[in-house]
């Protein structure tokens, strides 16, 4: 203690800094106080110490008095806020470098150990954070301070003397049904003109006129005031293809929106009402950011139903022989189809089980359990040898997927067991990427 004084005491003598500097400087030293409380119990020590009144800087030496400003970038940040619903934020602040030039040659003249303190700027950011969350409860909005993942930001620049105001995005969680074979999972920019417009997408700016994306995405814009909208699936399934049984799990972001405190159960039934029973969602529930990575790596496993035509008559037998052959692993190069947008590469995947039969035009309607990532149209028609071993090649003839409807995503989903009436928003186990 008597070193502190010591130390403590020069520093006041010799420079002239506010209370919040000079308690800064030993902040870690004590707790109950604040900086400032703390500056003037160190004022007080030395006062008794010299038996004399301890001088009153009129400015601060180091921080120029900028503590006397806290209310109005408070008041600033609460302007800037208005209209927006958050209930978690978080403020940072951008010092001038000669400011902590000054802060660290204090403490090297005055021998105080860079331990004992705290930066100016995690002081400033507490002070004026306080300020606005004091504000923001006299104005009737409940909030807290998030230092991992804040619902909005307040970025103050001293030196500029600007204040930038960041809204983060809002993450919704739920499964879709695709009830139909003619849209893509997401909003697909024209290929011509790269989304810009032009007369093969009918000046659109998109290959498709709608997609799973935008179905479910217009309301729930409508209703949070967001800019712009962006599903995140757990895998995706071709567009012709259907998305059956309990749907496949999903994450909507949602850019700058206005309002986050949404009756849930009723924005899926607008949902479901305004598709035309071309999609339909369910299990809505508001996530954390991180689930959107987790949903992607998640191993999953599909069920598939899969309506395939043949060249010519295939006899049950055959049939039944070929199916049991393909359970296994299978190769695959990367398909024809879509080697345009993805490298070509070797993938192995397995199919867990195979069963099929006839109907009575000649066609199989197959029901297919795999590994995520197969491609079933493939493994039927061999892709001109890239999938080996296909149920072309074991029957020695033409064999192609005529119709495709994914009947379940079978993945372990921790977010779908809790209860949003228990803790915090949800998170999903991390696994291998499902293809």
């Amino acid at each position: 203690m008597s070193e502190l004084l010591e130390k403590t005491g020069s520093l006041i003598a010799d420079e002239l800094l506010c209370d919040h500097c000079l308690g800064r400087s030993v902040a870690q030293l004590g707790s109950g106080l604040g900086n400032a409380e703390r500056g003037q119990a160190l004022r007080v020590l030395w006062s008794f110490q010299q038996g004399a009144p301890c001088p009153e800087p009129q400015s601060c030496a180091l921080c120029g008095g900028i503590f006397a400003s806290v209310d109005s970038w408070a008041e600033r940040a609460l302007a800037r806020a208005r209209g927006w619903q958050f209930r978690t934020y978080l403020v940072g602040t951008r010092t001038p470098p000669r400011l902590a030039q000054i802060e660290l040659e204090l403490r090297r003249r005055y021998g105080l150990d860079p331990e004992w303190g705290e930066p100016f700027k995690q002081e400033f950011n507490r002070e004026v954070g306080r300020r606005l969350g004091l504000m923001l409860e006299q104005a009737g909005q409940l909030v807290q301070a998030d230092f991992r993942e804040p619902q909005v930001s307040f970025s103050i620049d001293l030196e500029r003397q600007k204040l930038r105001f960041e809204v983060n995005p809002l993450f919704i969680y739920g499964r879709y049904r695709k009830l139909v074979r003619t849209i893509p999972q997401t909003h697909w920019p024209c290929r011509a003109c790269r989304g810009r417009g032009c007369p093969r997408c009918d000046y659109s700016g998109k290959m498709y006129p709608e997609s799973v994306e935008e179905l479910i995405a217009g309301p729930v814009l409508a209703v949070t005031g967001g800019s712009l909208a962006r599903l995140h699936g757990a895998g995706r399934e071709d567009i012709n293809a259907r998305m059956l049984g309990t749907g496949r799990p999903f994450v909507l972001e949602i850019k700058r929106p206005r309002r986050r405190e949404l009756d849930l159960a009723a924005l899926e039934m607008e949902i479901n009402a305004s598709t035309e029973d071309k999609v339909q969602v369910s299990q809505l529930r508001t996530v954390r950011h991180g689930l959107v990575a987790r949903l992607k790596s998640v191993q999953a496993q599909k069920r598939y139903r899969a309506l395939v035509n043949f060249a010519r008559p295939v006899e049950p037998e055959q049939l039944d022989q070929a199916l049991a052959a393909l359970v296994g692993p299978i190769e695959q190069r990367t398909p024809r189809r879509v080697s345009h947008r993805r490298a070509d590469r070797l993938r192995r995947r397995r199919v867990l089980s195979l069963e099929g039969q006839l109907d009575a035009a000649g066609q199989a309607v197959l029901l297919i359990h795999c590994e995520g990532g197969l491609y079933v149209k493939e493994l039927v028609s061999g892709d001109e040898g890239r999938t080996r071993p296909s149920l072309a090649e074991l029957l020695g003839l033409t064999a192609q997927v005529l119709e495709l409807d994914v009947l379940e995503v079978c993945a372990d989903f921790p977010v779908e067991r809790r209860s949003l009436a228990q803790g915090t928003d949800a998170e999903v186990a991390p696994g291998p990427p499902d293809g």
